[in-house]
């Protein structure tokens, strides 16, 4: 019986020695295989970086004209409503010297 379990060990460790080796094996030829780029995939890539740059360029360039086009907006109404508040007030400045005006006038 002990001799039985002992060839039984010597076959799982054979068995487990062996697929050791087949993994080692595995890894030498998967290191040792040439790591080159073919030119198709290269062309593929930069294929790849063009179309993605033909896609984002423009929806860049549009959305910064956009942000600067909304900018000179925000300006021009600030200035727009500085200009209204300036007429309103010159409005209530006339209305004030024409009642001094007739007031005085009224005097004399």
């Amino acid at each position: 019986m002990k001799i039985q379990e002992v060839e039984v060990q010597n076959l799982e460790s054979l068995k487990l020695i062996n697929a050791r080796d087949e993994l080692l094996n595995d890894f030498d030829i998967e290191q040792n295989r040439p790591k080159d780029i073919s030119f198709k995939t290269l062309l593929l890539a930069f294929f790849c970086v063009f179309l993605a740059l033909l896609i984002l360029l423009p929806k860049v360039y549009i959305s910064n004209q956009i942000y600067y086009n909304s900018k000179d907006i925000n300006k021009m109404y600030h200035k727009y409503t500085a200009l209204k508040e300036e007429r309103a007030h010159l409005k209530r400045e006339l209305e004030r010297l024409r009642y001094q005006t007739l007031s005085i006038e009224g005097i004399e």
